[in-house]
C-alpha cells in the first residue's frame, strides 16, 4: 500500500480571510485608543505648561512686587523668558509651534485686571472651545 504524503506549503484563502478579519477587529479597538490617548496626554502637556506659566508669575510678582501687565501670552512668554522665570519658549502640542494667542488648537491665554490687580490663566481643548484649565490669583 502506498502512503501519499501531502505538503501545505502555503495558507488556504479561508486561513487568510480569517487572518485578516482578526486582524481588522483587534485594529478597530486600538487605533481609537491610541488617539485618545494621545488627545490625553497633550492636555496634560499644556495643563503642565499653564502651571509652569503660572509659577513664573508668581515668581515674578514676587520679585516686582506686581503681576505682568500684559493681555497676549506671546508678550509674557518673552517677559519671563526675559527675566529668566522660563527657561525655553512652551510648544503647543498640537501645532508644535510656540504658543500664541492665535493658536487654532491647545490655546492657552493670559489676561490682567490692573485693577483689581488679578490675572487668569485659561487652557483651552483641541478645538478652543472648552475651558481645560483655568487659573489666576
Amino acid at each position: 500500500m502506498i502512503v501519499s504524503k501531502s505538503l501545505s506549503l502555503g495558507l488556504t484563502i479561508i486561513e487568510l480571510v480569517v487572518v485578516l478579519i482578526i486582524s481588522a477587529v483587534l485594529s478597530s479597538i486600538v487605533i481609537p485608543n491610541y488617539t485618545r490617548l494621545q488627545i490625553h496626554a497633550k492636555y496634560s502637556h499644556l495643563k503642565q505648561t499653564a502651571y509652569s506659566i503660572q509659577m513664573a508669575i508668581e515668581t515674578f510678582f514676587l520679585y516686582h512686587g506686581t503681576y505682568p501687565n500684559l493681555y497676549a501670552i506671546e508678550t509674557l512668554i518673552d517677559l519671563l523668558m526675559d527675566e529668566v522665570f522660563i527657561k525655553q519658549i512652551p510648544i503647543n502640542p498640537f501645532t508644535n509651534k510656540p504658543l500664541t494667542n492665535n493658536d487654532s488648537s491647545g490655546k492657552i491665554t493670559y489676561i490682567f485686571d490692573a485693577s483689581n490687580n488679578r490675572y487668569t490663566i485659561e487652557v483651552y481643548d483641541k478645538k478652543n472651545e472648552t475651558i481645560l484649565l483655568l487659573l489666576g490669583n
